[in-house]
């Protein structure tokens, strides 16, 4: 008789799939990151990086389907999904914040490791000596003194080419008001 272990359209249906997640791992966005460290944390039952990014999954997934956002989003953008990240690191800062006010060691080691695991999916941050960099050479580029006001911060912020993925808008926005009246 004729004996078969394994079904012919295992083999066949696995092997391409196999293939296309080795390929893409060397070149993917954040979010591509993203699901695949959600299977890896499935299968490894890491608990916390499990919640974690499923956590940005959906603040990823609401942000698509928000309409009253006024600006498009895009998944596949690794800006945007880095902003996302940005906003959930600074929410669970100011988490670690109060549980240490409150005396909750417990919940600070929880977050902060909550924010460990996202900082990972982050691109390098600038520093605040590299965003004085820029934004000392967009101040000699647009010949801004300190006469300027709030007109000269927003030319500024326009002017100055960081990415929001490497350093948040606020932290960028600081150092310019702090340039600019140091001028």
């Amino acid at each position: 008789m004729f004996c078969r272990t394994v079904p012919r359209w295992s083999l066949s249906a696995a092997r391409p799939g196999a293939r296309w997640l080795t390929d893409m791992a060397s070149t993917t966005s954040i979010n591509a990151r993203l699901k695949l460290d959600l299977k890896e944390a499935m299968k490894a039952k890491e608990k916390t990086k499990l919640s974690v990014i499923k956590g940005v999954l959906s603040d990823i997934l609401y942000a698509e389907k928000n309409a009253m956002t006024g600006a498009s989003f895009s998944r596949d953008s690794d800006t945007d999904v880095a902003t996302l990240i940005q906003r959930a690191i600074k929410q669970r800062n100011e988490s670690v914040q109060s549980y240490a006010a409150g005396g909750r060691e417990d919940l600070v080691k929880a977050e902060e490791a909550e924010i460990d695991i996202l900082a990972a999916y982050l691109p390098r941050q600038l520093t605040t000596e590299e965003i004085e960099t820029h934004v000392t050479q967009a101040i000699e580029r647009l010949g801004v003194g300190v006469g300027g006001g709030a007109k000269a911060v927003g030319l500024l912020m326009r002017e100055v080419d960081i990415s929001p993925a490497q350093a948040p808008k606020s932290k960028v926005a600081e150092v310019v008001k702090r340039l600019l009246s140091a001028m």
